[in-house]
């Protein structure tokens, strides 16, 4: 399924995914009623909630199933077998697995909650303590060093996203002092397995590149919870000075992420293949930068700003990054027109230009021209009216789209110009928080995590989903 997914990118849906996606969904209906009696059954649950917009009841159920087969308790005993030197091949091998595939379901748990907003359910306790251990084993893999890296970054994240709790509350200044202490602990973090990595890959290699961007996202998304009080413009001004200091640090380290992102060859491959996660986190960063550019234009280069977001837009359209794609280019949107208005107030609103004009291809990447002789490639990838998407603002109100004609362009370009028209004379206080640079997130991202700066699945055409 998730191969088929990948070797379909930006394509719509072959007839091998939607079998396999098919087959996918009744095997992991059978497993909630069924008992559970192998691990295999552990990790492919790993897998559907890793590859699905949705992944949190299917990560949740997984979790539960590992704990049926007492996987939580799997590192303790290979623990102490490791540390009193006592290896059996043959009769650690379940332990191994049980306790490589316990380190996922961590990392993924709390992923899952910085993308939702929601609590991880599993914690820094003996079940993933002392991990790196590990890789001392006869058994450890390759791979092993990239998991127990992340679990261990994931350990600090977790003391870090503590401290900063409660999210509905002000932001105090010993959370600023907390993030300080935080930047040292992912700075330590990274030093310590670069180097380790160094041993074996070149710097441009994607676990090398894929590490750093995991220290920066890590820095940047907690920065972020403490500069969600930045609603307005006038918030800048009254702004402490640790602050502004983080904001402008955001915005370097945001710049960073996206320059990874799209100039990397090798990480740019690595997306392809990149679970939710990892494409929420760049169109998380790319919005996230767009507002940070908005409120603080003399801190940084607009202009290669956006250009950076509209090279991580059309990464996500030539991979399954539909969702992701559509989210930026509805931004890039928004915020053209705000910068067209305010110098034009004049120009008439009914005048409409396609989003294909408005988002500029960057070099050597331009969209391609319409074609009427090659429908597959260019024709849209349902067949969509505008009455089928429940256009919402952010206080729930029912936006009714009026009906558009089919181009051939691009279609996730025809998309977004149909569901952009359905918010375009919105007014700016009623605009959904991911569509609009107006804020920082506010409460939004507080009770909704990365969710808060992605286009909601309902605003799409249905498709099957797992779970």
């Amino acid at each position: 399924m998730v191969a088929a997914r990948v070797r379909d990118g930006g394509r719509p849906p072959s007839e091998i995914h939607r079998r396999c996606l098919e087959e996918v969904q009744a095997i992991s209906q059978a497993t909630l009623f069924a008992p559970v009696i192998r691990s295999e059954a552990v990790q492919a649950m790993i897998l559907v909630s890793g590859w699905s917009d949705n992944g949190w009841l299917s990560g949740g159920h997984a979790v539960r199933m590992a704990m049926e087969l007492s996987m939580h308790q799997a590192w303790p005993q290979l623990h102490r077998r490791i540390s009193s030197n006592k290896f059996d091949i043959v009769a650690d091998r379940d332990l191994v697995v049980a306790s490589r595939t316990w380190f996922c379901l961590y990392l993924f748990e709390h992923q899952l909650s910085y993308g939702t907003g929601r609590p991880a359910v599993l914690m820094d306790d003996q079940s993933i303590r002392n991990c790196r251990y590990l890789l001392n084993h006869p058994l450890s893999i390759e791979d092993d060093m990239r998991l127990v890296s992340t679990v261990e970054l994931i350990t600090i994240r977790e003391r870090v996203h503590n401290a900063l709790a409660p999210f509905d509350g002000p932001v105090l200044p010993q959370h600023f002092e907390e993030l300080q202490r935080a930047n040292v602990d992912f700075s330590q973090w990274y030093k310590i397995w670069d180097e380790a990595f160094s041993r074996k890959y070149e710097d441009a290699a994607f676990y090398r590149q894929s590490l750093q961007i995991q220290q920066l996202h890590a820095e940047l998304f907690h920065n972020a919870t403490a500069l969600r009080d930045i609603i307005r413009l006038e918030d800048v001004q009254n702004m402490p000075p640790l602050q502004r200091t983080l904001a402008i640090r955001s915005l370097q380290i945001g710049r960073q992420i996206l320059e990874i992102t799209v100039k990397s060859p090798a990480y740019r491959k690595g997306m392809t293949y990149a679970v939710h996660y990892t494409h929420a986190t760049a169109t998380f960063t790319a919005s996230f930068l767009l507002r940070l550019s908005r409120f603080f234009p003399d801190e940084c280069d607009v202009a290669v700003i956006r250009n950076l977001v509209e090279l991580v837009a059309s990464l996500m359209a030539e991979i399954p990054g539909k969702r992701y794609a559509l989210t930026l280019q509805l931004m890039l949107k928004r915020s053209k027109r705000r910068k067209t208005n305010s110098r034009s107030p004049k120009v008439s609103r009914d005048i409409q230009q396609p989003l294909v004009m408005a988002v500029d291809p960057p070099p050597q990447a331009a969209l391609p021209a319409p074609q009427q002789g090659n429908s597959e490639q260019f024709s849209p990838l349902y067949e969509m009216s505008s009455s089928s998407y429940p256009m919402q603002d952010s206080q729930n109100h029912v936006i009714h789209a009026m009906p558009q004609q089919h181009s051939n362009a691009h279609p996730s370009f025809v998309e977004a110009e149909q569901i952009w028209r359905g918010l375009e004379q919105t007014s700016v206080e009623q605009l959904p928080v991911w569509i609009s640079d107006q804020s920082l997130g506010g409460q939004t991202f507080s009770q909704h995590g990365m969710d808060a700066f992605i286009i909601p699945t309902e605003y799409l055409p249905t498709v099957p989903q797992i779970w």
